[in-house]
């Protein structure tokens, strides 16, 4: 942390922080954002005031300005993690008798109703993702990334820390166990038909065996024999594909995509998990605790999200209405 943004006792007290973090077995991905997080308050705070915080400079009125400092420039779901780290950090440093109390103790989070988010992708750009996988450098691997995401709903860290241990096929059923899902809570998700075909295809040729299901099916078994974890999805070096890797790879699918108008160009990974929320609720109405399991959630308030409807879809009903005189009917 650079010394110019804090004292040296508050820069000391939040680098311990932090490897409190890595030790109670936070992602490394949150503890990389906390840091940012803190580390751009702290820059901010000297920029302003011209001179490096302090611990008693840890005020509410502080941490209000940079609110409204973050509120000019980032979306309300960006403020509000910010105040979340922030309040974390401050609580911890209380805890540590480094300030007297939290600041942001009182301080609230910016509040928004939602707009009927969040959206799913079509099928057309569904499709169009698919192709353009099977066009990519490695497309068997891509193909079968994209698919497990797709058909499981799982998040990308999920679906990039897969081994292959982790996946249980058969000639009729198969299987994927997320081993370190959100909050370190693991669940095992069925695999439909066209996630099987798709690890199908991506197995056969480096087992050496036919792309059919039971010549992939009899070699896999032998997988959970192995010693050591084995990563599912490899890099060019044999390694396993890091989750940079996962992001870029998906990244540059919906931007080739989105460049043919194929697909929404502020389209993002994460909306393969929105678009299986929302095709699971559409094909099972109601069905919000079978949904909750297979996405690891533990309260339905956050399964229920995906009931909402979309803005098209508010549009279309709004239109619907009989004091329309100007709609279809």
């Amino acid at each position: 942390m650079p010394a110019a943004v804090a004292a040296p006792i508050l820069r000391d007290f939040t680098t311990t922080w932090l490897t409190d973090l890595v030790l109670a077995d936070h992602a490394a991905r949150t503890v990389r954002r906390y840091r940012q997080i803190v580390q751009h308050f702290l820059a901010w705070y000297a920029q302003q005031e011209h001179r490096p915080i302090t611990p008693a400079d840890c005020t509410p009125i502080a941490f209000g300005t940079y609110r409204q400092h973050l509120q000019r420039t980032m979306a309300t779901a960006t403020v509000n993690l910010h105040l979340t780290a922030l309040r974390r950090w401050c609580a911890w440093l209380v805890e540590h008798h480094a300030l007297t109390a939290n600041p942001l103790a009182r301080l609230k989070g910016i509040r928004q109703q939602r707009g009927g988010e969040p959206n799913d992708l079509s099928d057309t750009a569904l499709h169009a993702l698919l192709r353009e996988a099977q066009r990519s450098r490695h497309p068997l691997r891509d193909y079968a990334v994209l698919q497990l995401m797709i058909q499981t709903g799982m998040r990308i860290g999920e679906c990039q820390a897969l081994n292959w241990q982790d996946i249980a096929l058969g000639e009729k059923q198969g299987a994927v166990m997320i081993r370190s899902g959100k909050g370190n809570k693991a669940r095992r998700i069925p695999l439909n038909g066209s996630a099987c075909a798709a690890l199908v295809a991506y197995a056969a040729p480096m087992f050496d065996v036919a792309p059919t299901r039971k010549a992939v099916v009899a070699v896999w078994a032998a997988c959970h024999n192995f010693p050591q974890p084995t990563p599912l999805w490899q890099s060019q070096k044999g390694q396993r594909m890091s989750i940079s890797a996962c992001w870029g790879m998906l990244h540059g699918l919906i931007r080739r995509t989105a460049a043919r108008d194929l697909v929404p160009a502020d389209a993002t990974p994460h909306q393969l998990r929105h678009t299986f929320a929302r095709r699971y609720l559409a094909t099972h109405p109601g069905d919000l605790i079978g949904l909750a399991r297979l996405l690891g959630h533990t309260d339905l308030n956050t399964t229920s999200r995906y009931t909402q409807p979309t803005m098209t879809e508010l549009a279309e009903r709004v239109d619907q209405l009989g004091l329309n005189a100007y709609g279809e009917g």
